[in-house]
């Protein structure tokens, strides 16, 4: 497990509940987050998490944004700008099959000329019991906690992995 770990703000809840009812029947099953974005991640970009090799994942949803209720382990990341044809219809199979609400794979921005770009790879979703604000996690770039006060949902921070 690397070091690091990513802290993503504001998830829809309705997607991590279709993963984990996938998960329930298929613990080991990859799927997929798309963030709204339209730039990278860099670290996931330039260090990409493997099976092997994972990046912890700690994520908040919309509804309850100053609170970590999720974890996972990203184990690959793709640029959706730069899939291949055969690619990108492997991954738009898999995410309409296993993940029908999320519509396949999908462009959310909302900047003239901009596309969506990350494509996140998860396995070992679970629901945090009990969660944690996100207070409790300090971000590697300034070794400062995360910020409860934020009132919209997006955005990510590099934070220092913990146990949870």
């Amino acid at each position: 497990m690397k070091q690091e770990a990513l802290f993503i703000n504001g998830v829809y809840e309705e997607v991590l509940r279709e993963i984990l009812s996938v998960q329930a029947e298929l613990p080991e099953q990859i799927l997929f987050l798309q963030p709204f974005s339209s730039g990278a991640i860099s670290r996931l970009r330039d260090e990409a998490p493997t099976v092997d090799d994972p990046m912890q994942l700690f994520i908040s949803v919309t509804t309850d944004l100053p609170t970590v209720e999720f974890t996972a382990e990203i184990v690959g990341w793709d640029d959706k700008r730069h899939l291949s044809d055969a690619r990108r219809r492997v991954l738009s199979r898999l995410i309409w099959t296993l993940q029908p609400n999320e519509g396949g794979l999908y462009d959310a921005t909302k900047v003239e000329g901009a596309q969506s770009v990350n494509l996140l790879h998860i396995r070992r979703l679970r629901e945090l019991e009990p969660p944690f604000p996100v207070s409790q996690l300090i971000k590697t770039s300034d070794q400062l906690p995360v910020s409860e006060g934020r009132t919209t949902a997006g955005g990510w921070a590099y934070v220092r992995n913990r146990t949870v």
